[in-house]
Formats: C-alpha cells, structure tokens, sequence
C-alpha cells in the first residue's frame, strides 16, 4: 500500500512527521548533496561526460515538451506526457549502474518515433549503435573487413519526400535482392549489410541517401569493394530510373570507403550510422554539407523562431517518416554476429526501466511537474531521493511512497 504526501497538512502520527505523516526531508539546494550524490569522487572526465549526458537529456526533454502542442503525430503528443492509465501518476524510478546513478520515469507512455521524437530517437539510437559496434567487434575478431557504401539520388525543390522515400526503397530493394546480389554473396564473401537511411533539406529540397555497412568474411581491396559498389549503383540507378528519378554516379551518386578494423574507429562508425536522425543538441542539429539541414535542424529553427516554411517542412517530415524504417539488416547477419532477435522501436521505449521506484507523483500533481522533469532526474542523479522529496514538498506539489517492486537492471537513460 502507498502512502500519500500532502504539503502544507503536518501529521502529528511521529514526532519527526512532516506533510501527510512522512518524515519531511531537509531542502536540498544544487551543489549540496540530500545523500551520497552520484558524481562524488568521480575524476574529471567522467563528471564532464556526465554533464553532457545530463545537458542533452535535458535539451532532448525540452524539444518534446515544445512539440507537444503541435506536432502532427498523435503518439508523440502522448510521448512522456499522458500516463499509460487515466488514474495515477508517473514513478521516479533510480538505480545504481556502474556508470553512476541513472533516474527515469515510469508508467508514461512513449511514441517510440526514431525519426520525430528526440527522446524516443535517442533510447533507440543507443541500442542500435550498441548492436551495430557488436557486430563489427565480430567482424573483426573473425579477420573480416567492412566497408561503408553510399547510395544517393537526384532531387530538386519541391519534389514530395514520400515520393522521394518511397523511391528510394524501391530501389534498395532492387539492390539487395535477385540472382546477381546472391553471386555478390558468393564472389566478395559478404556476409551481409547494415542499411540506415539519411536525409537533409536544403536549397535543392529534400535529399535522401542510404548508408549501407557492407561486411566481408576476410579483407578486401579497395578496388574489389569499388567494384561492388559499382554493381550495386547500377541496379540502384536503374530502379529509380523506372520511378522517373536518376542518379549520377560520378556526381556523388556513389561512395565507398574502408572501415579500419580498430575499436576506436568501429566505435566512431556504429556511433554514426546508428545516431544520424537521433542528435538534437546544437553541436550535432548543425547545418550539414552545402548548408542542408538535418530533420532536427529544422526543427531546432523552428522552435527558435516559429517560421511557417520550418514548421511545414518539420510536419513534412513527421508524416512521411512515420513508421519507416531506420536500421534495416539482411537476412542471417544478426544470427551470425550472435544478437538477439531485432526489437522494434516500441519494444526499445518500451523496456522496463529498472531500478527501484522511490516516489510517485499523484495525477493532480502531475501537470506542474511534467514541466520541470529534466531538473527532477538531474537532482535524483546527482543529489538523491530525499532532494527530489525536498523539491516537491517545497512547492506544495503531491507525492507518495509506492509499493516496494523487484529491482531490474536498469538501463542508462
């Protein structure tokens, strides 16, 4: 059974009982630890990423709240805002990782968007930058080799994205299917690929190009994985010819570049593919080659200054990335590597949180403190329970004990 705080009524039940009959805990301020705060003792280096950890989770938070109001997309409307039930509020949820103390709340609901959501699209991003390191860590302990080949299309302003996107899979699908891809298979030694779709917006419209991680069960040269990539241009070109669209491969319709097999370079790559769509801070929203814009970018500016044209190209987005896919695999890759069966983005959002529910925030409550969560999980993390305690009780805001549940390792948020 939970209990109820309720500020401003004191309890005679003890003689330490602060509002509802709770001990009410000291105010804490930032800077002066409530209990044993996560960052103490931590070297520099890993208190500065900490903070940056902290600051993007904030900015992401941020962003959803704004688009509460007005995206075009009823889930991310719900994302973070409305509870899974009518009754009851969200729990704050903390746990201890050997990365520190991780803080998150439960019982909301989540849209699980990669592509429009810069909450959900960094959850997602983490996993699937996790797997694609995997699978690359696999390649090279077998003495493989990968190389990462780009696929672009021609475009011009005020071609329709959907046109655009639905093109574009029409022609991978070209690329990576039929008799020729199976010799492919045979000749090179591809074990498989890893495909993520990118796009940025600039003076020309929208531009869509696919990314694919080729990987091969020994090295190759250069000039064999230019070959293939020659091969794939080719169907590629032909497929979208059929659609009414082109491609030119000596005017960046094509790229094919070595990956080095070392573990910092592994790691720079997975990050990449896997955190295209998924960066909304300012560093990594920035305006991309030729000044084409990121989807995040746009939104970014959007927020900043409300221009119809951002909002219109934002909505855009919204409707023809709906559930498209972000990271796609061919068939057996993951087996090999050793992953787990591929979830779906709703299953990554989805996921318990783990750790160890220390308050729960009652409905009435909950609409003054939605607009404060970042700075709740920021004081949890770094100051503790009996801070966030402090915070609330400070502004008359209502809260309570839940029933104690099975701790869950939890996951970095």
């Amino acid at each position: 059974m939970s209990s109820t705080v309720r500020p401003g009524r004191p309890a005679a039940a003890t003689p330490e009982a602060g509002a509802g009959g709770r001990e009410r805990p000291k105010a804490a301020t930032l800077g002066t630890p409530a209990d044993a705060p996560s960052a103490a003792g931590q070297p520099p280096v890993v208190a500065d990423r900490e903070r940056r950890r902290r600051h993007r989770r904030a900015e992401a938070i941020a962003w959803r709240s704004r688009l509460w109001s007005w995206t075009s997309l009823k889930r991310l409307r719900h994302c973070g805002r409305v509870t899974h039930t009518a009754a009851g509020g969200p729990v704050l949820r903390v746990s201890e990782t050997p990365e520190g103390r991780r803080a998150g709340l439960a019982g909301l609901q989540s849209c699980g968007s990669p592509w429009a959501c810069p909450v959900c699209a960094r959850r997602i991003a983490g996993e699937r930058s996790a797997e694609l390191l995997d699978v690359l860590s696999t390649v090279a302990a077998a003495r493989g080799s990968a190389h990462l080949i780009t696929l672009t299309m021609r475009h011009r302003r005020g071609q329709r994205l959907a046109d655009l996107w639905t093109a574009l899979s029409a022609a991978w699908g070209a690329v990576v299917s039929g008799r020729q891809c199976e010799r492919e298979r045979d000749t090179w030694g591809l074990l498989g690929w890893v495909r993520v779709v990118e796009a940025t917006h600039g003076e020309h419209g929208w531009h869509l190009h696919v990314h694919a991680l080729a990987v091969f069960d020994g090295p190759i040269s250069d000039l064999m994985a230019e070959e293939l990539g020659g091969r794939w241009f080719a169907r590629w070109q032909r497929a979208l010819a059929r659609r009414g669209m082109d491609a030119v491969e000596d005017r960046g319709g094509l790229d094919v570049r070595a990956v080095q097999m070392t573990a910092a370079s592994l790691e720079q790559v997975s990050d990449y593919l896997a955190k295209i769509t998924a960066e909304v801070v300012a560093s990594s929203a920035k305006e991309g080659r030729d000044g084409n814009r990121s989807p995040f970018a746009i939104l970014r500016d959007a927020l900043a200054t409300g221009l119809a044209d951002d909002c219109e190209l934002w909505w855009e987005w919204e409707q023809a990335s709906f559930n498209r896919r972000q990271v796609s695999w061919s068939r057996d890759l993951r087996a090999w590597a050793g992953l787990r069966t591929e979830r779906t983005d709703d299953d990554i959002v989805a996921e318990d949180l783990g750790g160890e529910d220390t308050i729960g925030v009652t409905p009435e409550a909950w609409p003054a403190v939605r607009l404060h969560v970042a700075e709740l999980l920021d004081l949890a993390e770094t100051q503790g329970v009996d801070a966030v305690k402090a915070w609330l009780t400070a502004r008359c805001l209502d809260w309570f004990l839940p029933a104690p549940r099975r701790p869950v390792t939890a996951r970095p948020v």
